[in-house]
């Protein structure tokens, strides 16, 4: 097979990804009543429950740490994470061909919708930025019963 056709087969294959990958981002952004991103690339993420904790992990290979804004929005139900991966400017310069790119770059701005009925400690979130993977932990408000005790027999109508 021709090196061209070999090209232009990957390169359908990569406009396919990524034409479904924004459709993806837009569905889900579509049946969670959220807005689309704003910007191009969206991080992977994971959301998981522990029995004292809810975590959140967002894969961020190459992006540096001091670009890195998280936060709980005002409701609790979204936790927000603002960052950008840079390109080398001299890198991008010095290319004279290209073969594949598949690296995103630039600002992104992601809001993760988190588990609902769910109450956090604002001031003991913590976020941490190790290997290319930023890990939320929002520690859980423990439900408070209210005690009930039984009406004496006075109190009874």
């Amino acid at each position: 097979m021709d090196h061209t056709m070999d090209g232009d087969t990957d390169l359908l294959r990569r406009m396919e990804r990524d034409m479904q990958r924004m459709a993806d981002e837009a569905m889900r952004a579509f049946l969670s009543g959220e807005p689309p991103p704003e910007h191009f690339w969206q991080p992977r993420v994971d959301v998981y429950e522990a029995p004292d904790d809810v975590l959140v992990k967002l894969e961020l290979a190459g992006v540096d740490s001091r670009t890195l804004r998280v936060h709980l929005s005002a409701d609790g139900r979204h936790l927000v994470v603002l960052g950008e991966r840079t390109e080398d400017d001299a890198e991008r310069a010095s290319r004279v061909r290209c073969y594949r790119l598949e690296i995103y770059y630039g600002p992104f701005d992601c809001r993760v919708q988190l588990p609902s009925g769910l109450r956090y400690q604002r001031e003991a979130i913590t976020a941490r930025y190790s290997d290319g993977v930023l890990t939320v932990r929002l520690p859980k408000v423990a439900v408070q019963y209210v005690p009930v005790e039984p009406a004496s027999a006075e109190e009874t109508p």
